[in-house]
């Protein structure tokens, strides 16, 4: 068995991605709530109209969402080298 065929190898990427994904969802929470108190005020069907602030929302979710479908990745091929 190779080193790149180590099951253990892959479900500890597949934890520390679900970690570091958790750790920045957390953050990503906390600057969208800065970012909506700040920018918006109640006003949020303003903000719905323009493409541009939704896209500033959803900003400080993307490396949650990356890391997420990092670990989902490396825990698919966890369990495909463990029924081996």
């Amino acid at each position: 068995m190779a080193a790149q065929d180590n099951p253990k190898r892959f479900l500890v990427k597949a934890k520390l991605y679900r970690f570091a994904a958790y750790l920045f969802l957390a953050i990503g929470i906390v600057a969208f709530g800065m970012l909506y108190i700040k920018n918006l005020d109640g006003r949020l069907m303003d903000a719905l109209r323009e493409p541009s602030t939704i896209l500033i929302f959803v900003m400080p979710f993307l490396p949650a969402i990356i890391l997420s479908l990092l670990g989902m990745k490396a825990d698919k091929k966890y369990r495909e080298l463990s029924k081996k």
